[in-house]
């Protein structure tokens, strides 16, 4: 079995599949409420903090939040460009396509314990010392609209030939991608190293960084009423100063959110379309 994924893994090559959108959800949650999409930055099993810390903005606004998740960044963006949610947890390079193109808005920052930023992750025991080293070699990318996990690599390797990356393929999840190298399937990662930080796999090692970055952020949909997006704002920002709400955001690498605009995430993707497929 564990043979088989490796071959299903490594057939893909550098320019990433096409991806279906999920199916279709209706423009407004039965019965009214506040929808929150978030983005697949880590497995379900993983991503289940974000829900902790999301039942409790239920609690605070007092109606009903549902929350849901998809696979793909695309797929997070459709939702939010489609109004399918209100809000988004987002990841930066994702939210600077979509307030390039104008469907959403960035409201506040995550406020990390660690710098948002890419890292390139490899067994400790591996023989490389430097990114150039993994030249050819299978190597697990997140997501085709990642910042840390796809795109600053690229960047980071656009000078060492084209065909660098010959035999990558995406895992859709930062956790997946480390868990790729861990079991051998590849020889190296790129991923969020607030994720890394948090989810503290062992037998593994850093062997690249990119550079600090404006951190993922909380985005809403355009359209949204300004007082909607107000409250909902003050409702996150009070949320993450509550206690209870503390071990939640731990979990995730967050000390809670702050006030942000979108042109530095704008900046992000600009920088990194060059490298997209």
């Amino acid at each position: 079995m564990r043979k088989l994924l490796a071959l299903l893994l490594l057939a893909a090559c550098a320019k990433p599949p096409e991806v279906a959108l999920g199916p279709p959800y209706a423009k407004e949650a039965e019965g009214g409420g506040v929808r929150i999409v978030v983005a697949g930055m880590r497995s379900p099993v993983e991503a289940e903090p974000y829900r902790e810390f999301l039942r409790g903005l239920e609690a605070h606004l007092g109606e009903r939040v549902e929350v849901f998740g998809r696979r793909t960044y695309r797929e997070v963006l459709e939702a939010l460009r489609q109004g399918e949610a209100d809000l988004g947890f987002l990841c930066t390079l994702a939210a600077g396509l979509g307030v390039e193109e104008g469907f959403l808005e960035v409201l506040l920052a995550s406020d990390t314990v660690v710098p948002y930023q890419s890292l390139v992750v490899v067994r400790e025991d591996a023989p490389y010392r430097s990114l150039a080293e993994l030249e050819g070699r299978p190597f697990a990318f997140t997501d085709p609209l990642s910042n840390t996990g796809h795109a600053w690599p690229r960047l980071l390797a656009r000078e060492l030939g084209e065909g660098f990356f010959a035999r990558s393929f995406f895992t859709y999840s930062h956790d997946r991608a480390l868990w790729a190298v861990r079991e051998g399937l590849a020889e190296g990662a790129a991923v969020d190293g607030v994720v890394y930080a948090t989810l503290g796999f062992k037998g593994l090692r850093v062997l690249a960084r990119g550079s600090a970055d404006p951190p993922p952020p909380v985005v809403a949909r355009k359209g949204l009423p300004e007082k909607e997006k107000a409250r909902l704002m003050e409702a996150l920002l009070a949320l993450a100063e509550k206690p209870e709400s503390a071990k939640a955001l731990r979990a995730l690498g967050l000390k809670g959110f702050r006030r942000a605009e979108g042109a530095p995430y704008r900046a992000v993707y600009r920088r990194a379309r060059e490298v997209l497929p």
